[in-house]
């Protein structure tokens, strides 16, 4: 008896549920199967793109220097990459003591004008 010998003797719905039964089973492995391949490839692929990043970092830093070379016209190519130079000195103590004398009198000037406002 063949395959058509026994789904004579057996009732439709046996027939699905037998059917349904064996394509799930059929559809997991095929699941499993697509899955086991999926994964690694993904996997692959993350690490790929993590590899790429350095190379997009570098690639980015050069357009945006080239992009600031135009806009400055060439000048920021002549700039040096640190400065080597020494912080400028202070001022001298007397150019220091006549804008401190200023500024004593404008604070005076300005004491006098908000207590004439608040009388």
């Amino acid at each position: 008896m063949g395959l058509f010998g026994r789904t004579a003797e057996k009732p439709p719905k046996e027939l699905i549920t037998e059917w349904s039964q064996k394509i799930r089973k059929e559809m997991r492995v095929i699941d499993r199967q697509i899955r086991g391949k999926i994964q690694p490839e993904m996997l692959e692929d993350t690490f790929e793109s993590m590899e790429d990043g350095e190379e997009m970092e570098e690639a980015a830093e050069e357009e945006v220097d080239k992009i600031l070379f135009e806009i400055t016209a060439g000048a920021l190519g002549k700039a040096p990459s640190k400065v080597t130079d020494a912080l400028p000195e202070m001022e001298p103590a007397g150019a220091t003591a006549a804008s401190e004398d200023e500024s004593e009198e404008d604070i005076e000037a300005m004491q006098s004008r908000l207590a004439a406002l608040r009388s």
